[in-house]
Parts: structure tokens; C-alpha cells; sequence
């Protein structure tokens, strides 16, 4: 069968892609930039067009459009002209989820490593899962395999557009729950109500891995759910420290030399009401939210009866996904992280790793806001969000699917960061942003980009521009 994407350079759709040609199918796609995962695609035989015309869609089977694409795309108006149906990604991932077994990662944060954690764990306890994960993963060789069919598919299940209604799953996790996406949910209480659907699709309730220290995750009242999270009172106390035990437990968290973090593992026996260390874990990663994306991964490994010392193993040398708190390099001092981070509570967490990993090192924190509804429903509690960072750099609004001014938008959130103390600049287009940056900074600083648009690229000129003073 012949699918065409439009919007195949997209992380997801680029995902899509790869498992659609893993089964063998036809895969062509269009879109208005080629990089790096359609240089991919084309080698794997794959056809891609850049820009857009209804001359891509002959011979197409079916159709499959991103979100971001109107009605009136001149692709999919060919499409429909031409009796080829115009499918979603919920419509392929309906399909996966009655072909095969489903592992399922939703929250509103996490989802990325977690799926990642959970596909490179087990695979190493000898699940050869299949997997479609929206970041490249470099243990993992990419960011989709279809794998063995006989076994499970894990699957990055995104909320947004309530895309992660189609699935059935055998096994969910759900890592937290806070409101997000108001272009598509329009209040915190139909976000919730949401995630309880999705939840209420796994057959088993005991199938449901739930972040026990997340109070949103933790609203959805599944009273059958495992329970995971971190607990330090339970090193000194095993047997009375909760009245409700988590299922998975982590205690005795601390930063280990390579600026990973090392805890201690529990598992609790709900027959016999007993708590058991299983041993230590170490991770290269930092931050104690990579720490709960862990105890997820191994609750998910112990369910489908892997290999759990040899997915704990896999776990220490686990690297993380791309664009999540990646080390980009350092330059004439300046040390450059990037991040996907675009919600506050994400954003707060990155600084906050940031700051624990790097406490000498001045933090200057850009960050690039995503959408227009998203910055203006969530414009109250950046100020708390950013509170790590020395300096925060705001850019222009990543429209994203909406309209607006995003120079306006971008000024009129540093503005309400900065009367509450917060040194904080707007920054404006990326070429501003770096001409700003670039004077600014100094040796021993440490710059975080943030953002879920074109972000990444800030850190990557910077250092381009401070390798060049180096040379001089």
C-alpha cells in the first residue's frame, strides 16, 4: 500500500514513516523543509517533495496529515478529489493498536524518555519491543522500529487533540497530569477527564503504571493502578514510613560522580505486605524526574516478566533522547544545553537539573514560548518556572498551527516576568537572540535553550560564533 504524509520532516510524522516502511508499505511525503529525518527516509527508499502540490498525491492508497494542516491543503483537496482517503495519525495507531500489543506513555511531561527508557530497557531483558517515540534515540538507532510483531509496540502517546483515544492499550503509563494544550482542551477539568478516558481503555486496571507522586496523575482515583515514585524515609524506615506503599520506590537519591543520579531500589509485595530492596540503580542522566521515568521503565519491564537485572543495566548507560537536557558543547567556556522543555512545569525542572548539575556556573536560560494559547492560558506562573535561571531570554512566540504577532506576545510575557524581579530580556527572532546572547556571554557561563519549535538552533550558532573567537 502507498501512504503519503504530509508533514513527513515533522520528529512524528517522520516516526510514522519509518514503521510504515518497516511493514513494507510504500512511503512517500511533502514538506516545506527537507533535514536530517527525510535525508533518512530517502535512503530508505522513501520519496520526498519539497513544498506542496497536488501532483504528490497520485497514486497514493491514503493520505495521513498533521494536525497543523488545514482542510483546504491543495494536497489533501486532490486527495479527496480523487476518491484517496485522508487518514490521521490517530487512524494509523488505531490500526497498530489491534495489530499488536500496545505499551502506551502518557503525561503531560515525560512521555519522550520515559517511551525511550522503556524501549531500550526492555529490549535488553530480551523483549524485542517495536517502538515510535516523537525525539530521536540514539541507543535505539532512530525514533521508530516496528520490531517483532509478537511483542509489544511502545508507543509515545501524545494527549494532544485526544490522539490518545484510539488506542487500546495492554499497558499505560501515565507519568503526571497538568492542563495543557487549551487550544484543544479549554479547561483543566476536560484535560482530566481525558486522561480517564485513556485510562479507562486498558483492560486491566492492574495494567496501569501510575506516578504516585504526581497529584494530577493520582486524581484520576485508579485504586488498581501500580504506584510509583520516590520515598527517602523508606532507607530508614521499610515497613512503616507509608500506609499506602508505592509499588516502585526509589530512595536514598543522590548525584553520583558522573553527574547522573544513584538510588536505591524497593518493590513492593502487595500479597505479602512487604517491601524488598532489589539493589542500587544508576543512571547517567540527571534530575529526579529521570529518576521516576526509570521506575516506570522497570515497572513496565517486571510486568511483561523481562530480564529486570539486565534492563536496570541498560538503564545506568541509557544516554536520554535528543533535544532532552542534550549537552550541545562548550566554547570559549560557555558550556550549551538544550531542552524540549516549552511547558512551565517542564521548563522548571530543566533549570532546576540545570542549576543542581552546574551550581558554580552563572544560568542563563532561554527560553522560546510555544503557541500563542499556550503563553497567554499559562502566562501567570512563568515567573516561578524560570526562578532558577540568573537571566531569562524570552524569543519570539513558535506559532506553531496558530497566528498572531509573536514579537507582541513574547514582549508582553518578559514584561510580566520582569515586574516580579526577574531579570528578564525579550529577545526577539532567533538572528536577534544570538546577537544578544553572543554579547552577553562569558566564560563559565551556562546557556539552556528551551522551546518546542526551531530552539535548538540558538545554541548551535552560538557555539558556531564562539569557536570562531577561539580560532581568532
Amino acid at each position: 500500500m502507498h501512504y503519503h504524509l504530509v508533514g513527513i520532516a515533522g520528529t512524528g510524522f517522520s516516526a510514522l514513516a519509518n514503521l510504515l516502511l518497516d511493514q513494507g508499505h510504500t512511503v512517500s511525503g511533502s514538506d516545506r523543509v527537507a533535514n536530517r529525518q527525510t535525508a533518512a527516509l530517502i535512503e530508505r527508499g522513501a520519496t520526498i517533495y519539497l513544498g506542496h502540490s497536488p501532483a504528490y498525491v497520485q497514486g497514493a492508497d491514503a493520505l495521513v496529515a498533521t494536525a497543523a494542516v488545514t482542510a483546504d491543503h491543495c494536497e489533501l483537496e486532490a486527495a479527496r478529489a480523487a476518491g484517496v482517503p485522508v487518514l490521521s495519525r490517530a487512524d494509523l495507531w488505531r490500526d497498530w493498536s489491534a495489530q499488536r500489543r500496545v505499551i502506551a506513555i502518557a503525561g503531560t511531561h515525560g512521555k519522550t524518555t520515559t517511551s525511550a527508557m522503556v524501549a531500550v530497557a526492555l529490549r535488553a531483558a530480551g523483549v524485542p519491543a517495536g517502538y515510535l517515540i516523537g525525539a530521536e534515540v540514539p541507543e535505539l538507532g532512530g525514533n521508530a522500529a516496528w520490531g517483532d510483531p509478537e511483542t509489544p509496540l511502545v508507543i509515545e502517546a501524545d494527549e494532544y487533540a485526544q490522539v490518545f483515544l484510539a488506542l487500546s492499550p495492554d499497558v499505560a503509563v501515565i507519568t503526571n497530569v497538568e492542563w495543557d494544550h487549551p487550544d484543544c482542551y479549554p479547561d483543566a477539568s476536560v484535560y482530566h477527564e481525558t486522561f480517564a478516558q485513556f485510562a479507562a481503555a486498558v483492560a486491566k486496571p492492574q495494567r496501569v503504571i501510575l506516578c504516585g507522586d504526581d497529584q494530577g496523575a493520582m486524581s484520576l482515583g485508579l485504586h488498581e493502578a501500580a504506584l510509583y515514585g520516590i520515598e527517602e524515609r523508606l532507607a530508614t524506615d521499610p515497613v512503616s514510613c507509608r500506609l499506602a506503599p508505592f509499588d516502585w520506590t526509589a530512595s536514598g537519591v543522590q548525584t553520583n560522580k558522573g553527574g547522573g543520579v544513584t538510588f536505591d531500589l524497593w518493590r513492593y509485595d502487595r500479597r505479602r505486605m512487604a517491601q524488598r530492596r532489589l539493589g542500587t540503580q544508576n543512571l547517567r542522566l540527571s534530575g529526579l524526574h529521570n529518576v521516576r521515568n526509570a521506575l516506570a521503565a522497570l515497572a513496565v519491564v517486571a510486568m511483561l516478566e523481562g530480564d529486570l537485572a539486565a534492563a536496570s543495566a541498560a538503564l545506568a548507560n541509557f544516554g536520554g533522547a535528543l533535544r532532552r537536557f542534550e549537552q550541545k558543547g562548550e566554547a570559549c567556556g560557555v558550556l550549551v544545553i538544550d531542552d524540549y522543555a516549552h511547558h512551565p512545569t517542564a521548563v522548571q525542572a530543566t533549570l532546576s537539573t540545570a542549576r543542581a548539575a552546574y551550581p558554580g556556573r552563572r544560568l542563563i536560560a532561554y527560553l522560546q514560548p510555544h503557541t500563542f494559547s499556550r503563553t497567554t492560558a499559562l502566562s501567570n506562573v512563568w515567573t516561578t518556572a524560570c526562578a532558577a535561571a540568573d537571566i531569562v531570554l524570552v524569543g519570539d512566540v513558535y506559532a506553531a498551527r496558530e497566528e498572531g504577532d509573536a514579537t507582541a506576545a513574547s514582549q508582553e510575557l518578559a514584561a510580566r516576568m520582569a515586574a516580579t524581579g526577574l531579570d528578564v530580556h525579550p529577545v526577539g527572532s532567533l538572528e536577534q537572540a544570538l546577537d544578544h546572547l553572543g554579547a552577553l556571554v562569558q566564560a563559565g557561563d551556562l546557556v539552556v535553550t528551551m522551546g518546542a519549535g526551531d530552539s535548538s538552533l540558538l545554541g548551535v550558532r552560538l557555539l558556531e560564533r564562539l569557536r570562531c573567537q577561539e580560532a581568532d
